[in-house]
């Protein structure tokens, strides 16, 4: 089905399309300081009104991971058309503005079509935004990265670890020229490669040496990102062992990189949410780029101070000139405190040609989806986009079914429809739809595991 162009669909949504947001950042900003995590190292709501918001094109993954955030029920959905994706990118607009980073997501994005995708790429950036592709990287071959860098796309962000059990990978470090050979086929794209990995008992201890891995792909990974196990979604595995904490997560990242890391300067939104440490690295040698909280809070503080626009995003590499022109001493202070830095990897620039790169590291502790904290959810800097708005990437998946079945508006060529995800079919009115039940072999996790319980005789499960 065609879709209408986006002015089209501002004319006649129900929400307020023309009301200007004269303060786009306050909103996060206000309800960060009424739960206390707005401190002097708080950048959202001070630089940003939210750190990404994902758009869900597709509930279909070509794997079946141990922790997955999908529901039982996902595979039943069908692909959310474009009238309703462009709809949704107009909610984030409204929301954010200019500069917010929309996450491409799913399921895998990569199983709708390539043309879907570019279309995508290319609304993203024709509205000033920042597109992420999230995907595993199985369909994610050189020529679609390509054809989406092409289209606009600025991100990459792979996931790989061993929940997803693809075969042939014991360790989790076993995955890593599986995620050399990901990096390659981005190489020289000109978009951001970031990778994601999902903590659990099986790869815990190997936390150390994934870290190495990073600091040695420098050059070519802006973040790494690791999700600590929660029990959400279809997932075999539940309840996260006690001894997988932000604080033993944040302890092996800096052995790891052999610097300790400062995961408490800069924050990004609720404390228990969200950790956050970057670091300048060359060769084998890394130092982190945040451990002066003092010089940190100053800078955030000047950076504010002359960045009075509050619509959208804060251009820091822009503000920070203003600032080092009108506040000599802190630069003078901030340039003596980069000098350290790179004194500390001396040894690595002498075998990297003088070249160091940044690296972020990128901690979430997403919550059980039966054990919501609300603060934590009212604090959120990573939303998905949902029919009626933004909402918080937690609460979307603790009550998934209900938000990815909800009729859902789009402007077509005949006007506004509503699209149901349990049919694939669009009607004149917001008809709520019962999801079929699934075949066999369309069932993933905790479901295929219970049916394939019943489904094959107890002689046989006991190997007799």
């Amino acid at each position: 089905m065609n879709y209408a162009p986006a002015s089209e669909i501002a004319a006649v949504d129900d929400d307020d399309a023309g009301a200007a947001i004269e303060d786009q950042r306050r909103p996060l900003r206000d309800v960060l300081s009424r739960h206390g995590q707005f401190g002097p190292g708080q950048t959202a709501g001070r630089f940003y009104p939210m750190a990404c918001v994902a758009l869900e094109v597709t509930q279909r993954c070509n794997l079946d991971c141990t922790l997955c955030y999908l529901s039982d029920k996902a595979e039943m959905a069908h692909d959310v058309p474009l009238p309703v994706l462009f709809r949704r990118l107009d909610i984030v607009e409204r929301h954010y503005g200019r500069g917010v980073s929309v996450q491409i997501t799913g399921g895998d994005a990569t199983l709708r079509t390539v043309e879907d995708l570019q279309a995508l790429c290319r609304e993203i950036r024709k509205r000033g935004m920042r597109s992420c592709l999230m995907t595993n990287g199985i369909k994610a071959t050189r020529d679609l990265l390509a054809r989406l860098a092409e289209a606009g796309l600025d991100d990459v962000a792979f996931h790989v670890d061993l929940t997803q059990e693809r075969k042939g990978y014991a360790t989790e470090v076993s995955l890593n020229p599986l995620r050399e050979e990901y990096i390659r086929r981005a190489d020289g794209l000109g978009i951001r490669v970031l990778f994601n990995t999902t903590i659990f008992a099986g790869n815990v201890e190997e936390l150390p040496a994934l870290a190495r891995f990073f600091r040695s792909q420098a050059a070519h990974v802006t973040l790494a990102s690791f999700q600590l196990q929660a029990a959400a979604g279809r997932g075999l595995l539940r309840d996260r062992p006690d001894d997988i904490s932000l604080k033993r997560v944040e302890a092996a990242l800096s052995a790891g990189v052999e610097t300790p890391l400062d995961f408490g300067a800069a924050a990004v939104g609720h404390e228990d949410c969200n950790r956050y440490a970057s670091m300048l690295v060359a060769g084998d040698k890394a130092a982190s780029l945040l451990n002066d909280c003092r010089l940190v809070a100053d800078v955030f503080e000047a950076l504010e101070q002359v960045e009075r626009r509050r619509d959208g995003y804060i251009d820091i590499a822009r503000t920070a000139l203003r600032v080092a022109i009108r506040r000599p001493l802190l630069a003078f202070r901030t340039a003596g405190y980069m000098l350290d830095r790179l004194w500390r990897i001396r040894g690595g620039l002498g075998r990297s040609r003088l070249r160091a790169h940044r690296l972020a590291f990128l901690i979430h502790n997403f919550m059980d989806s039966k054990q919501l904290d609300c603060d934590r959810c009212e604090c959120c800097v990573f939303m998905v986009i949902a029919e009626n708005g933004p909402v918080s990437m937690c609460e979307h998946n603790a009550q998934r079914d209900q938000y990815v079945f909800e009729p859902a508006r789009g402007m077509t060529t005949s006007g506004q429809k509503y699209w149901s995800a349990a049919t694939g079919e669009w009607s004149n009115t917001p008809e709520q739809s019962d999801v079929r039940d699934m075949p066999f072999k369309r069932l993933k996790g905790r479901l295929r595991s219970q049916a394939h319980a019943v489904r094959v005789p107890k002689a046989n499960r006991d190997g007799v």
